[in-house]
């Protein structure tokens, strides 16, 4: 991931001026979602390189693209002046999205595990299914994701060029 998270950077930095930034969004996005399907759907018996090892090299690209573009909105849209304002706030946005995301993803984990134990379950199946529920909840953010990145950053056209 952090090799993964590292190319991402790069390869960003490289486009950023010469794609939109819908488009570099929008395509990161969906390479992302392809990780919780990959999980979701992932065999327990099968090798860590079948789907896993794809899944953690996807995981990254979303997050890395969409962090680079929106500092390069911000200096962009906010006066010099607040620039360091507004990245504060935006990074304290973005890890609040992160808790919430997370917790949401153990809330679901946990319910769907202690509902299927109630229910007779072996507890390692009952585990690999609460873990599945979350991936697929997981891959619905995700999709939504997609979506309002779209929708948000339609007409941002290319970002990061030098303007006097």
């Amino acid at each position: 991931m952090v090799l993964m998270g590292t190319s991402t950077n790069i390869i960003t930095g490289m486009l950023v001026h010469r794609v939109n930034a819908n488009k570099l969004v929008i395509g990161a996005a969906v390479l992302t979602t392809i990780a919780p399907l990959l999980m979701a759907l992932a065999n327990p018996h099968s090798s860590y390189w079948s789907m896993i090892f794809e899944a953690m090299l996807l995981s990254p690209i979303a997050t890395d693209t969409m962090f680079t573009i929106a500092n390069l909105i911000i200096t962009e849209v906010f006066p010099h002046e607040t620039h360091g304002l507004a990245g504060g706030v935006f990074n304290t946005i973005a890890q609040i999205g992160n808790s919430v995301g997370l917790a949401v993803s153990a809330v679901v984990a946990g319910e769907v595990t202690k509902a299927k134990e109630a229910a007779g379950e072996a507890d390692a199946l009952a585990l690999l299914d609460g873990y599945r529920a979350s991936f697929w909840t997981s891959l619905a953010a995700s999709a939504v994701v997609v979506v309002i990145a779209g929708w948000g950053l339609r007409g941002s056209g290319k970002v990061g060029l030098k303007r006097e």
